[in-house]
C-alpha cells in the first residue's frame, strides 16, 4: 500500500511540469464601441475569443456579417462626404465662373454670343456639379443605414452575451437575504 501510495504521488510529481494552469480570462460582460467589441476592462476583444465567448453559430451568422455591415457602412459614409464636398466646390466654382461670364456680357464685349456660349458652359458644370452633390448625398445615407444596421446587430451580440451566456460568478458580498457567498448566474 504504502509502495503503491508512493508511485502515484511521484507519477504526480513527475507530470506536474507537464501540467500548466491557464487560467482562462472570461468577461462578466462585453460591450460593443465603434464596430468592436469590447472587454469588461474596455480592451478589444481578438476575433477567436469572440469566436469563443459567443458560440460558432452566433459567430458565423451574426458577428461577422454586422462587422462587415458595419465596416462597409463607415466606408460608405466617408465617400458620401467625399462626395458632397467635391461636388459642392465644383457647383460652386461654376457658379462662380457663370456670374463672372454673366458680367462680362453686360461689359462690352465685342462678341456678346461667345461670352454667352461660356457663360452656358459654365451652366452645365454647375448641374454637374449638382448631380455629385446628390450622388454624395445617396452614398452617404446609403453608408449610415448600413452602417446602423451593423452597429445594432453588434448590439444585439454584445446584450446576448451579456444577459444570457454570463458565466457563473461567486464573491464574499451583499446578496437577497444577507451577507455571505453571492453566486451570480
Amino acid at each position: 500500500m504504502r509502495q503503491t501510495l508512493l508511485a502515484f504521488f511521484t507519477a504526480i510529481l513527475l507530470l506536474c511540469p507537464a501540467l500548466t494552469a491557464r487560467a482562462q480570462y472570461v468577461p462578466e460582460w462585453i460591450e460593443q464601441s465603434k464596430g468592436k467589441l469590447l472587454d469588461d476592462n474596455g480592451e478589444v476583444m481578438p476575433d477567436y475569443m469572440v469566436k469563443r465567448l459567443i458560440g460558432d453559430e452566433i459567430y458565423e451568422e451574426t458577428y461577422k456579417g454586422a462587422r462587415t455591415q458595419y465596416k462597409i457602412g463607415k466606408v460608405l459614409t466617408t465617400v458620401g462626404i467625399v462626395g458632397m464636398g467635391v461636388g459642392v466646390a465644383v457647383a460652386g466654382v461654376s457658379l462662380g465662373y457663370f456670374i463672372a461670364d454673366y458680367i462680362k456680357i453686360w461689359g462690352g464685349t465685342e462678341n456678346i454670343w461667345d461670352t454667352f456660349t461660356e457663360a452656358k458652359d459654365s451652366v452645365s458644370w454647375f448641374y454637374r456639379g449638382c448631380s455629385i452633390v446628390g450622388t454624395g448625398y445617396s452614398t452617404l445615407t446609403v453608408g449610415l443605414i448600413i452602417k446602423t444596421i451593423g452597429w445594432k446587430r453588434l448590439e444585439w451580440v454584445a446584450s446576448n452575451y451579456n444577459e444570457g451566456n454570463r458565466p457563473p460568478t461567486l464573491h464574499v458580498g451583499l446578496g437577497q437575504y444577507g451577507a455571505g457567498l453571492v453566486l451570480n448566474f
